[in-house]
Parts: structure tokens; sequence; C-alpha cells
């Protein structure tokens, strides 16, 4: 009950939902380079489709071998 009152919350009664999103964390990027410095979270009607997850890590890889990503995250 709690969590489908939670869900409807975050999701706008169901109308927005979000397909994927990325975070970044810089400490981690610092500290350790670019791999594992980007957290990925596809839904779950989409996490096993490998056309669409492989166009995601790309771009991913892309923001982070050609922005600033200190800059982006302040």
């Amino acid at each position: 009950m709690m969590l489908e009152k939670m869900t409807e919350k975050l999701t706008n009664d169901y109308k927005e939902v979000p397909l994927f999103y990325v975070t970044f964390n810089l400490d981690k990027f610092i500290k350790e380079g670019e791999k594992g410095s980007c957290d990925l979270k596809i839904h779950p009607s989409l996490e096993h489709d490998i056309f669409f997850r492989g166009r995601l890590n790309e771009l991913v890889d892309y923001i982070r071998k050609n922005y600033d990503m200190e800059k982006l995250t302040k």
C-alpha cells in the first residue's frame, strides 16, 4: 500500500514514468577514473534491450569524454 502511494506520487499518477536516468559520482570519477563513475538505471521493460542499453552507454561515455564533469556537477 505505501509503495503504491509512493509510486503514484513519483510518477504523477502514472502519467510520467522515467524510462531511464543516469547519476554521476564526481568523487569516484576523480579517484578511480571513468569506469563505474555513472550509474545507469533503465525501466524494467527496456533493460534487456541490448541496442537501447548500448546506445545509452555510448551517450554516457560521450558526455564523460567531451564535457567537464566537474563543471556539470556544480
